[in-house]
């Protein structure tokens, strides 16, 4: 009879079970949600008794006070509810006791996924999500400019700023702009970090962030009205606490930078670091310091005048502007206006040229570059760590799957004794909660482990611009990762046991007759771990391949052996063109006398250093084009390409012929000629800047093309100036040695000490490591990508282990019986190979078809010539799914083949 009423009581879904687990917990949190119910049921109980003549009072006293009535109810819901939990959460612990081994592949698998979706959770967060430490960050717009064949570029000139921000000031829109922050020496008495990272601001930038300082003020209106009158400086948090010890009487103070002795004014908040988190800054000075300072990064020169000051110069775009638009709708009335005074701009300092237009886009989480840069790497390897959970989760379901047909006859005799289905469920579901509560615990040692530890590996300060943030949004995702987990591996286990049969369960012996037909879904769960693992071990393949293709990638330079010195004149040097050419002799001249220097040359923005020059450009056959097509250039002393290693592929490169009194000649790469002569002979033809210019250069050689900038992206047409017909002097000092690079470095800073004692040092870095630095991005998706790989080939391998151990053990009467009747050891080994291959083959077809459906998907971030179709890489990832899962099935088929037939027999 109560194995009847058990069999009654599974007509309770699962469905059901969670909709009154949400019901308990509802009355749980909200206790007057139950008196409510209650008082509802006793009105409808009222209305029935008045419909069969009973008065109100008769039907109360009939019930009883409806405050007993509640409480009654209260602890038969609530309260015993609670006991019932305990009992099962007790149950689970002790079953889960029993299997420690068990409890700790399925804790272990599953921490590893919810840590590893943790962790990279983490760095989406930091980079994709996080919004900038101010208040309404929405409010934040990001201005810049585009076209004119330049691409979208977020600079733009000081003095359009400050008409940006006349106008904005009648809509209550507030505008600021900064500089790029760059490392500049701190002066010899200061302590602490030999650098500070600076970045130039205008007078409304802070006020405009609507932050406050820790200490002081901040940069104002009053501190920016004439260059060089205001040597005041903010300093970060960050500095404050490191360089000055967090002194509390910092204001005052001075700092000495780049030989200037700056004020400190204020001390920025903590985590406040500028509006590009890719490139934090340590210290904010005026804008119009920027000639005193002889500072200011990246920038636009259009017919501009580098040795003055920039903030004069309509010409020079080198200013991030952002707007704060405090009302919905302003952005739109004002970028007509704006985009105005842009092309007015552009009317007077290049009336033949296209006007830019002005761009806005949000910033809420500050400049866009990063997410440019590294959005497509970490959304894919979140989808990797998702999917790495799911395998997790699959091989823990078909672990519990097994596990549960195993524990069928328990579970026949529970609900012959009169436990319900729900219950049964309920206890299930527990167990699977508890498995994914130790499970998340664990998960939270390793995210925070593995947060760090992820971009140490790829070289965190050495290339990747940001660091794990573990904020609530990591939290929230790592608890609610942990509970549907638990609860999905819970109504697994569950629903399986609904579809059982008690009765006959009762009858068996552990399943021995008929065990292997009980697990499909673990079959299938089999190969859908098989496929998935397929998917990340290719993936690991291709991306692994895809960084060595890159660091074999043809830079079109010879990067080893070359060392690089950046460096700086002392402020307000104007050096005339005789002068120049005498300090390039004396820097060349001391850096060759240095022993293991083979050769040296300078340039004006080097090697793989992401500084570049542009400019456009015409041509005597189209003197007006519409739109003048664009290229890049440099300046270089004769011996350049020798010592960088650059091919001279068609004509000379500089001689002694080629001198400041000689008509100007460049040197053009491959992609210069292609673009501009497709068809034609390069050499001996010319062109200009303009229509003044137009047949100012002229072409005497081609080199091959050189990634300069980028290995991740192809030559851009370029040619290169001699030093000697162009004044200033190239700073950047680039030497070859015959030995280790590193080891000239100490030789090399005394030389140019030698050359000019006023030459400042701003670095001085070997080419191949700051080829490898920018290799940093691909480095973290290879390592990451390769440890999910092996770590869903272990899980496959388990799920496999785990499955087919569970259908031998269950299948031991009939290997028996078949080695009975004649088959042998290896027949019945091959029986379990064969079974296991069949399920890695479906799963592999099936991985296959899902590696080439992401293909297009992964193609963009693979640089180094690898296709996602390789099938040198797909190959190799079928023979690793196949070929260790089948020698891990091979554990329980060689368990088989040992079976004795006479002990069969005798059962």
């Amino acid at each position: 009879m109560a194995a009847a009423g058990a069999r009654g009581g599974r007509g309770a879904g699962t469905g059901a079970i969670a909709m009154g687990l949400w019901q308990r917990l509802g009355r749980t949190v909200r206790p007057g949600k139950l008196d409510q119910d209650i008082a509802e049921e006793m009105q409808h109980h009222l209305a029935m008794r008045a419909g069969e003549g009973k008065s109100a009072r008769e039907v109360r006293l009939r019930f009883g006070p409806p405050e007993r009535i509640g409480a009654e109810a209260h602890e038969r819901d609530v309260v015993t509810w609670l006991e019932s939990c305990l009992q099962d959460l007790r149950h689970a612990g002790r079953m889960l006791r029993r299997s420690p081994g068990f409890t700790a592949v399925v804790v272990i698998s599953l921490a590893l996924g919810i840590g590893a979706n943790a962790a990279i959770f983490s760095l989406v967060n930091a980079v994709l999500l996080k919004t900038l430490p101010v208040p309404e960050p929405q409010q934040i717009v990001l201005l810049g400019q585009k076209g004119n064949g330049m691409g979208s570029m977020p600079l733009l000139s000081y003095p359009l700023v400050q008409e940006m921000a006349a106008s904005g000031r009648a809509e209550g829109v507030e505008v600021g702009a900064a500089s790029g922050a760059n490392d500049y020496r701190l002066g010899p008495n200061e302590t602490g970090p030999a650098v500070a990272s600076l970045q130039l601001v205008t007078g409304g930038y802070f006020s405009g962030l609507e932050i406050k300082p820790a200490l002081g003020r901040w940069i104002n209106d009053s501190d920016t009205r004439a260059v060089g009158a205001s040597p005041v400086v903010v300093v970060g948090y960050g500095f404050w606490q490191k360089q000055l010890g967090g002194a509390v009487d910092v204001i005052g103070r001075t700092i000495e930078l780049r030989s200037v002795k700056l004020t400190i004014v204020g001390v920025a908040p903590r985590g406040f670091t500028g509006l590009n988190p890719a490139n934090p800054a340590d210290v904010w000075a005026p804008v119009t310091m920027q000639a005193v300072l002889h500072a200011g990064g990246s920038r636009m020169s259009v017919n501009g005048d580098d040795s003055k000051p920039w903030t004069s110069q309509e010409q020079i775009a080198w200013l991030a502007a952002y707007a704060r638009m405090p009302r919905p709708g302003s952005a739109a009335r004002l970028q007509g206006e704006w985009n105005g005074l842009l092309a007015q701009s552009w009317k007077r300092i290049a009336p033949d040229a296209t006007p830019m237009t002005l761009t806005m886009s949000h910033g809420a989480s500050g400049d866009g570059q990063l997410r440019l840069e590294y959005g497509g790497p970490l959304r894919m390897l979140m989808a990797l760590a998702a999917l790495m959970l799911l395998i997790a989760i699959a091989n823990v379901a078909t672990l519990l799957l097994a596990r549960t047909v195993r524990r069928r006859r328990e579970i026949a005799v529970r609900l012959a004794v009169g436990i319900s289905s729900g219950r049964l469920a309920r206890q299930l579901v527990t167990e699977g909660v508890l498995l994914a509560a130790l499970a998340g615990a664990a998960a939270v040692a390793l995210a925070l482990w593995l947060s760090g530890f992820l971009v140490r590996l790829a070289g965190a300060g050495d290339g990747v611009p940001f660091q794990p943030d573990l904020d609530w949004r990591v939290w929230v995702l790592l608890a609610g990762v942990a509970l549907v987990t638990g609860v999905v591996l819970g109504l697994l286990p569950a629903w399986q046991a609904k579809r059982g049969r008690p009765a006959e369960d009762l009858k068996s012996e552990a399943g021995q007759a008929s065990g292997g037909k009980h697990v499909p879904l673990g079959r299938w769960l089999v190969i859908a771990q098989v496929a998935l693992s397929l998917l990340l071990v290719a993936g690991a393949g291709l991306f692994a391949r895809n960084l060595a293709g890159m660091f074999h990638v043809n830079l079109g330079f010879q990067p080893d052996h070359l060392l690089s010195a950046e460096l700086l004149l002392p402020p307000g040097t104007d050096l005339p063109l005789a002068a120049s050419l005498a300090l390039e002799q004396r820097l060349l001249r001391q850096a060759r006398a240095i022993p293991g220097v083979t050769t040296a040359a300078l340039s004006d923005n080097g090697l793989d250093a992401n500084s570049n020059s542009n400019s456009g450009i015409v041509f005597p056959d189209d003197p007006n084009p519409k739109e003048k097509p664009r290229a890049e250039e440099d300046t270089v002393t004769r011996s350049f390409f020798g010592t960088v290693g650059m091919n001279l592929v068609r004509g000379r490169g500089f001689d002694p012929t080629d001198t400041a009194h000689s008509p100007a000649v460049v040197v053009v790469n491959q992609a210069f000629a292609r673009a501009h002569y497709a068809g034609r002979d390069p050499m001996g033809q010319t062109f200009g800047y303009d229509r003044d210019s137009i047949g100012k250069f002229r072409i005497i050689g081609v080199v091959a093309d050189a990634r300069v900038n980028d290995p991740h992206k192809p030559a851009v047409p370029m040619f290169y100036h001699l030093a000697d017909q162009v004044a200033g002097v190239p700073l950047r000092l680039v030497v070859r040695t015959a030995g280790s690079p590193s080891a000239m470095a100490a030789p090399l800073r005394a030389a140019i000490a030698t050359a000019d004692p006023g030459l400042r040092v701003f670095s001085i870095v070997p080419v191949r490591e700051r080829v490898s630095r920018l290799l940093s991005r691909d480095k973290l998706v290879a390592q990451l990508s390769g440890g999910f790989g092996l770590l869903a080939l272990l899980l496959a391998c388990l799920g496999v282990y785990g499955v087919m151990a569970y259908a031998v053990a269950a299948r031991t009467s009939e290997f028996g019986l078949r080695m009975a009747l004649g088959a042998t050891r290896g027949g019945v080994l091959g029986l379990v190979l064969g079974e296991t291959a069949r399920l890695l083959a479906i799963g592999a077809v099936i991985g296959v078809g899902l590696v080439l459906l992401c293909g297009r998907w992964v193609q963009p971030l693979l640089h180094g010539g690898v296709a996602t179709a390789d099938p040198v890489t797909l190959a190799a990832a079928i023979a690793v799914m196949i070929v260790l899962p089948l020698l891990a099935a091979a554990i329980p088929g060689w368990r088989a083949a040992r079976a004795d037939p006479a002990q069969v027999l005798r059962r």
